[in-house]
């Protein structure tokens, strides 16, 4: 295949990849998780940092900054504050293709970055005001350049230091680049020892060296707190079956197509492959059993590994089939699959579900992850629409207050995540996120009732065993329903008067 035609396929890929993120952006209502973004580049708009209205820092560098530039030039509206996942999601095309040329081949690229381009997940997590796609980018190019620079002969010093650049900013970006310079230490030792066979106690002290200088400088000169961080967050849990059922949900086909490239793949591409496995690996393990969190988009920089063992394993079996029909018919075949029942989107919609272990779908599990999606977008318009001067707002989510309403209002007091007796929300007496003022329990909740008039906002999220349920009870008793939307089970919103 000639450049010429690579090309024109890549830009095609490009075109139809650019549609579907783009594709009515604004239409769908902000979650959870979008409304901390959005807070913090506001903050950045009236301030210049992001030092939330609590007085607390929230860190989103890399997107944050340049979304306020963004939101001068577009305004303070969805397109603006999506248009920088947008972006990354369609440089994430290029930079797979780029990456897997480099590595493998121009077939195994192009199929490869097909299958980025129509990845359900690939275009919904494109088209939130978060920082996934950003992260993915500088994540495959970090550990691009890493290998480059294990394997290139040439030109060690400039991929040294463009793997140390985007290392440093996929940390930054996101809290799972801290496992990067781990994992490229970890695989350092696996190429010496079992790649190259070359048990050189000089080059492990020189790499091993290199490693904890290398660490020690990310704390020290950059500030980047690593072992402090990794220790917060990692404990001994047992999270693999729900990892483990959610990618056989989703991606079943690339699982079972990657398992044929481990299987078949036997010189040509094998230090290659194993390199990705590696990586692969490493994430899905960790979250397997090192955290209690069961955050399905926490493997959203890895999945691409699937859909490249994927590609080597079509090409591969391409090229084993005796006849031009077969050659054809076969690729079509899992193009087919992977447009019907394999994740693959062949027809734009406004509105993409994210993660979930949908409680309707699967049944009684004792525990459920799912991203909240209620429509809170309609549910504020209810009430901006309604409200009078000195109504109060009690929410379940006030960064919404923020947005909508320009008010910090008052929030109910539970954890996010359901974890009891930790009050990582609270700062200072005031909701971290927008300093709403706390209602911690039913009597403040019963007081402001008495002497004021308003509204109480609330998601599904909130009442699933995180507000306690007197107060659930007493707004369902003394409060008048006024507004409700379910868009699924786990994604509700309920908004009452009082």
């Amino acid at each position: 295949m000639n450049n010429i035609k690579i090309y024109i396929i890549l830009i095609v890929l490009v075109f139809a990849g650019s549609f579907f993120r783009f594709y009515q952006l604004s239409h769908q209502s902000y979650w959870m998780d979008e409304g901390y973004t959005i807070n913090a580049v506001l903050s950045i708009n009236e301030t210049g940092s992001s030092i939330l209205d609590s007085g607390q820092a929230y860190s989103c560098p890399t997107y944050c900054y340049p979304t306020s530039y963004i939101t001068k030039i577009f305004g303070n509206n969805a397109f603006s504050f999506r248009l920088l996942s947008v972006l990354f999601g369609i440089i994430f095309i290029f930079v797979i293709f780029y990456v897997i040329r480099k590595i493998f081949n121009n077939k195994i690229a192009l199929l490869s970055s097909f299958f980025v381009t129509f990845s359900y997940f690939e275009i919904a997590w494109s088209r939130q005001a978060r920082w996934y796609t950003l992260f993915s980018v500088l994540f495959w190019l970090a550990i691009y350049f890493f290998y480059k620079l294990l394997y290139d002969n040439k030109n060690k010093i400039k991929y040294l230091i463009l793997t140390i650049i985007f290392t440093i900013l996929s940390i930054i970006t996101h809290g799972l680049g801290y496992l990067l310079p781990f994992i490229f230490f970890a695989w350092y030792l696996i190429d010496q020892i079992f790649i190259k066979k070359s048990f050189d106690w000089k080059k492990m002290a020189i790499g091993t060296t290199a490693f904890i200088i290398g660490i020690f400088s990310l704390i020290y000169v950059f500030h980047i707190e690593i072992f402090t961080a990794l220790m917060s967050k990692m404990h001994l849990y047992y999270e693999l079956p729900y990892y483990l059922s959610f990618l056989l949900r989703n991606y079943w086909l690339f699982i079972i197509l990657s398992l044929v490239a481990v299987s078949f793949i036997r010189l040509k591409y094998k230090k290659e492959t194993w390199y990705f496995i590696f990586i692969f690996l490493s994430y899905f393990l960790s979250l397997s059993f090192l955290t209690e969190l069961v955050n399905y988009r926490y493997l959203f920089q890895v999945i691409p590994v699937l859909f490249i063992l994927s590609s080597v394993a079509i090409i591969y079996l391409i090229d084993k089939l005796p006849k031009i029909w077969q050659k054809i018919s076969f690729p079509l075949i899992i193009i087919l699959i992977f447009f019907t029942i394999g994740g693959g989107i062949i027809i734009p919609t406004n509105t993409y579900l994210l993660e979930s272990d949908d409680p309707e779908a699967l049944g009684v599990r004792p525990y459920y992850s799912y991203t909240p999606q209620p429509e809170w977008n309609t549910a504020y318009e209810y009430i901006k629409t309604n409200k009078k001067v000195n109504d109060i707002i009690i929410s379940s989510q006030p960064q919404f207050n923020k947005i909508f309403l320009n008010q910090a209002g008052y929030w109910i007091q539970y954890d996010y995540l359901g974890i009891t007796g930790v009050n990582n929300l609270i700062r200072d007496e005031k909701e971290y996120y927008v300093g709403a003022k706390i209602i911690s329990n039913l009597a403040d909740l019963k007081l402001l009732d008495k002497n004021n008039h308003g509204y109480i906002i609330f998601d599904y999220m909130a009442i699933d065993g995180k507000i306690t349920q007197d107060i659930i009870e007493y707004i369902i008793k003394n409060m008048r329903p006024v507004f409700y939307k379910k868009t699924n089970s786990y994604s509700q919103v309920w908004v009452y008067q009082f």
